[in-house]
């Protein structure tokens, strides 16, 4: 089955879109300042703190790419609360200005790594470079942002790349680790963290970022610089894992759209891992078998280390094929930017 791939606005002023909301409510980033969006265009609701040195980089884009000068996060859970994270701080957005919660580890988190439970307990991981290999720590902030606990501590990771609600599985919730030998596995709990079990073996294959849910099994493309990347599937049942096709470039971001279907983002990095010069959205009726139906070009500023990898990436929340957000960066036509973009099934003959 063949889908096309068509950008229906475009929003050059827009760094990140963070999130969705059920009513349709985004929530994003334009450097350091937030916006919102409710139908009617983009305006502030709130700037987060200056953080030195970077933000003396911000005004341009390699300066900013070079110094990551756009990360940060946010996220609005069930009840409506709206939490940030950046320079290594969380945030709570109360009317327009910014109050200060906890110090984490790291920067700031990976895009859409964000869950929560049915009461609106807002769970996340630290993501940093953990040289020293510290115990990273597994968050959980209550549904009115005033208080806030470490739900566990995972030992011999280098970090956590996001936590993820199973869709199938009531209360279940999965964390994915890395990133070398011997870090990177799934990590499952049925009683918000206060135990874990890990599936995996910590090789390459078991790295991942977004996870992908069906019935019958849990599924990833593999987030690996260093090898192939591939299609993978865990059986519910036993465990088992299947390796699919093979991917020409790592993948992080990712999400299943209303109608049921799954999209995933792969990234330009440096590597063995990586074969292809374009960021790819893929399509997947099974989160399995996927196809590629749109491509953005890594643009040309080098060291990309420096600069920043090739990356697309989704918001949190209810997405549709008819409103697919994407923000990038170190892409042709998506770089410190965002869009909406519409996949619509081709018609055949036969239809």
């Amino acid at each position: 089955m063949k889908y096309t791939f068509t950008i229906r606005e475009k929003y050059p002023r827009i760094t990140i879109i963070h999130h969705r909301s059920a009513d349709g409510t985004l929530w994003a980033t334009s450097k350091r300042r937030i916006m919102v969006n409710r139908g009617s265009g983009w305006v502030p609701a709130g700037k987060f703190p200056r953080s030195y040195p970077r933000d003396f980089f911000g005004w341009s884009r390699p300066t900013a790419r070079a110094m990551r000068a756009d990360k940060c996060n946010l996220y609005v859970n069930r009840p409506g609360n709206v939490l940030g994270i950046r320079g290594g701080w969380v945030y709570a957005l109360r009317a327009d200005s910014l109050q200060p919660l906890f110090p984490i580890q790291g920067d700031s988190v990976l895009h859409r790594s964000f869950s929560e439970d049915a009461q609106g307990n807002i769970y996340f991981g630290e993501y940093f470079m953990n040289p020293e290999r510290r115990p990273v720590r597994i968050w959980r902030v209550a549904p009115d942002l005033k208080s806030w606990e470490v739900a566990c501590e995972l030992p011999g990771v280098r970090h956590v790349h996001g936590i993820h609600a199973d869709p199938f599985d009531p209360g279940v919730f999965w964390a994915t680790v890395g990133d070398f030998a011997g870090e990177c596995f799934l990590v499952r709990t049925q009683d918000g963290f206060q135990s874990t079990q890990r599936f995996g073996d910590g090789s390459q294959i078991w790295r991942a970022v977004n996870l992908f849910f069906t019935k019958e099994s849990v599924n990833w493309l593999t987030d690996s610089n260093l090898e192939l990347n591939h299609a993978c599937r865990m059986k519910r049942v036993d465990g088992t894992l299947e390796v699919g096709q093979d991917i020409d470039c790592s993948a992080w971001y990712g999400c299943t759209t209303r109608e049921g279907l799954h999209v995933a983002f792969t990234t330009v990095e440096q590597g063995p891992g990586i074969l292809s010069n374009q960021s790819s959205v893929l399509l997947s009726r099974d989160a399995f078998h996927w196809e590629k139906v749109a491509g953005f070009k890594k643009d040309f500023w080098r060291p990309v280390k420096v600069f920043k990898y090739g990356v697309i990436s989704c918001p949190s929340g209810s997405l549709g094929l008819d409103e697919l957000y994407l923000s990038g960066e170190g892409l042709v036509g998506l770089d410190g930017c965002s869009i909406r973009a519409e996949i619509q099934r081709e018609q055949s003959s036969r239809d």
